[in-house]
């Protein structure tokens, strides 16, 4: 035991409500330890860090007043271990977001032409970054693309590069929810494709746990299919050298047809480089893809 840390027989802090965990970061104190945890975590062999050892590092001088708010973090954000104190996998979270800047930065960036053009009207495709939003348009306001980012992949980064990162994140987040998965708060979510209302077919996936969703064409499916991917990459079309709104199937919708209602079966038809590949995709956005060959 450290040397100035009592024995006083505490009982770790019952679950609270997310208003009382939440309320429990509003000392700056309280920030700091969850901040020197994180850089322990890092920087060390050992998973835990002792009282006194955090204590000095935080730079409280008065051990009765760092145990009150050491323990106004417990078992929310830090939990008692071999050794000392650590972070929850909250905690871990928590400190994630503080060091990204999610609750506490604004950046704005843009607009700035990409070198890629509109399927719709043919007119540059534009970029920008607003509060956490990447945004793609064009000059006639076709949106092309958008998703959140945190702030810190802003830094030193071009608007290029976030329109990368913001991209590379949805491909991921596409094939989570595809699993069932939401990519916001890993409960379960229900991923659906949408023929009726909409102009053109969707996919939507809305968790209903923290209200995270994914709405956009129901080509997105076909993003993140191994089979798909694999015949795009042989024709020289990647997600990590091509935007999302470049590949035939998320841009193209005469190349989707409707073959059932009931169940749901949508047919897509993908040429390049005179061979083809067709793909269906059910109601709930998995895919079965096929090469038929070369093009007649």
């Amino acid at each position: 035991m450290d040397s100035d840390e009592t024995s006083d027989g505490e009982e770790p802090a019952e679950r609270r409500a997310p208003a009382d965990a939440f309320s429990a970061l509003s000392d700056p104190l309280r920030v700091s330890i969850l901040q020197e945890l994180s850089a322990h975590y890092r920087t060390s062999d050992e998973a835990a860090i002792g009282f006194a050892d955090l204590r000095r590092r935080v730079g409280v001088r008065d051990p009765g007043r760092f145990r009150y708010h050491l323990n106004e973090l417990r078992d929310g954000f830090v939990e008692k271990a071999d050794g000392g104190y650590r972070l929850t996998h909250a905690g871990v979270q928590v400190v994630a977001a503080i060091l990204a800047g999610t609750y506490t930065e604004a950046v704005s960036m843009g607009p700035t032409e990409l070198d890629s053009d509109c399927p719709f009207c043919g007119r540059p495709a534009v970029a920008t970054c607003e509060d956490g939003r990447c945004l793609v348009t064009c000059d006639n306001e076709h949106p092309l693309f958008q998703w959140s980012v945190p702030p810190n992949a802003t830094a030193d980064a071009t608007l290029p590069e976030v329109v990368d990162l913001a991209e590379l994140l949805a491909s991921q987040a596409i094939e989570q929810s595809l699993l069932g998965v939401c990519p916001q708060c890993y409960d379960s979510i229900e991923p659906t494709v949408l023929v009726d209302g909409p102009p053109r077919p969707l996919f939507r996936a809305v968790c209903g746990t923290c209200g995270g969703r994914i709405v956009g064409p129901v080509g997105f499916c076909l993003l993140v299919d191994p089979d798909v991917t694999a015949f795009c990459r042989r024709h020289g079309l990647t997600l990590r050298d091509d935007h999302v709104w470049e590949f035939p199937f998320v841009r193209d919708d005469s190349s989707v047809t409707v073959l059932e209602e009931d169940p749901l079966r949508l047919a897509f038809d993908v040429t390049l480089g005179g061979e083809s590949l067709s793909a269906t995709v059910d109601g709930r956005g998995h895919v079965t893809a096929d090469e038929t060959g070369g093009a007649e």
